[in-house]
């Protein structure tokens, strides 16, 4: 339930230990100054119109990814206040075309941002439903001086699907066609949203969505797997972004076991799934006891790593895992393993953990990665970026070799455990 149609931009930047720089954090609100927020009338329920923000660097510029009725995105030009050239920034939002100037709503004394145009919608088979695409780029092998060319990653999961896309480029579609989209084809329907200024304009793709063959079997089960077997599976197979992607040389790749035998580089991304919905979780005649075993409204992650060319085939992808909680904390103190500021909200999000089978896992209800990148300054490591119960945010490193080691693991290294 919503109880506001705005969610805020935040953008910081930071130093290499992760800390904001002072005057350069803000708070926008993009949707009013771009003339997209979703119009209300009286007795409408509330509905936001930009959810779950991202920013993808590709190419040297920053694209910021919005869910909204799909995937849309645009091109930000980020600048310190008083440097560059101000002549083709616009302070109000006069033609969709045009460099734009935002507003900041708190914070940015230091800091600009504008939009290099008004949002492109990414359509595609999922209409309506298509939301969370990773955005990844591969060099061009046939014009390697040319740009590397830009792809969106549509499903992860059983079949890895990917469309190129041209990111600044648009076609105006008809209402009509929007519609089509949104409802049923063929329905006469009609509406009168902002929105639907951006969803008219289409984002160029090159070609057909490619679809690769199935992907191989996760490296190593997780106890979900053990107790409830087949159908009865608690997490959708299917699954979607995440972030990605890292590149892993081969290097990186054999780094992380003792086999060796791993002869070219993959792109790595994370994807997530969560829970399928039963209409039983509900039905007061089962057993509470029996609801218990099974968890409720849980995501779980997991690492995949796929060949850097169409089809994008996936040649491994990892067990299920949880990023998890800020540690604990008595006195407001962080512990020293723990840098940033302590964040009064971080109890909230020790609601509702993971339970299956009667065990507790030390899992937030919801843990969304929306960063992954390479470490700026080292080559063998990861930095990931996630939101915890869509509270509080958190940053961890990874090694490079510990993310190998759960794609392709040593088969000696596996532990087995007698179920009771």
């Amino acid at each position: 339930v919503y109880h506001t149609t705005t969610n805020h931009l935040g953008l910081a930047l930071l130093d290499k230990n992760y800390q904001m720089l002072p005057g350069y954090d803000i708070v926008i609100e993009v949707d009013t100054q771009v003339g997209l927020k979703r119009n209300m009338t009286p007795g409408d329920s509330l509905s936001v119109t930009f959810m779950d923000y991202r920013l993808f660097v590709i190419n040297g510029e920053i694209y910021l990814h919005i869910n909204a009725d799909t995937v849309i995105m645009t091109r930000l030009i980020l600048k310190a206040k008083g440097f560059g050239n101000d002549d083709e920034m616009h302070d109000k939002f006069t033609a969709e075309d045009q460099a734009f100037k935002l507003n900041n709503l708190f914070g940015g004394d230091q800091l600009e941002v504008t939009l290099a145009h008004q949002f492109n919608t990414l359509w595609t088979d999922e209409g309506v439903h298509g939301k969370n695409f990773a955005i990844f780029s591969v060099p061009n092998t046939s014009h390697p001086d040319n740009p590397a060319s830009i792809y969106a990653e549509i499903h992860i999961t059983p079949n890895h699907q990917v469309q190129q896309i041209v990111p600044e480029r648009f076609e105006h579609i008809s209402l009509q066609r929007v519609f089509e989209r949104v409802w049923k084809k063929g329905t006469r329907k009609s509406r009168n949203l902002n929105l639907d200024i951006a969803n008219r304009r289409s984002m160029i793709t090159v070609g057909n969505v490619t679809k690769s063959d199935i992907a191989p079997l996760a490296s190593f089960s997780t106890v979900d797997e053990h107790r409830f077997p087949g159908k009865s599976a608690p997490f959708k197979e299917s699954a979607h972004g995440g972030s990605c992607c890292v590149s892993f040389s081969v290097d990186d790749i054999n780094l992380g076991g003792t086999r060796n035998n791993h002869h070219e580089s993959l792109l790595v991304g994370i994807a997530h799934t969560k829970i399928t919905w039963k209409p039983w979780y509900i039905k007061s005649h089962i057993p509470q006891k029996e609801k218990d075993l099974v968890p409720h409204s849980q995501y779980v992650s997991f690492f995949y790593a796929f060949d850097p060319r169409p089809p994008f085939q996936i040649r491994a992808r990892s067990g299920y895992f949880c990023l998890g909680h800020a540690p604990e904390t008595f006195d407001d103190t962080l512990q020293p393993e723990e840098g940033g500021v302590f964040n009064p909200h971080s109890v909230l999000t020790r609601n509702r953990p993971l339970l299956q089978y009667n065990v507790t896992f030390d899992c937030p209800q919801m843990h969304y990665i929306s960063t992954f990148i390479e470490k700026a300054g080292d080559p063998t490591s990861t930095v990931i970026g996630y939101g915890l119960n869509d509270c509080t945010p958190r940053l961890v490193e990874v090694e490079k070799e510990e993310i190998a080691r759960l794609l392709f693991p040593d088969p000696m290294d596996m532990v087995l455990e007698m179920l009771q």
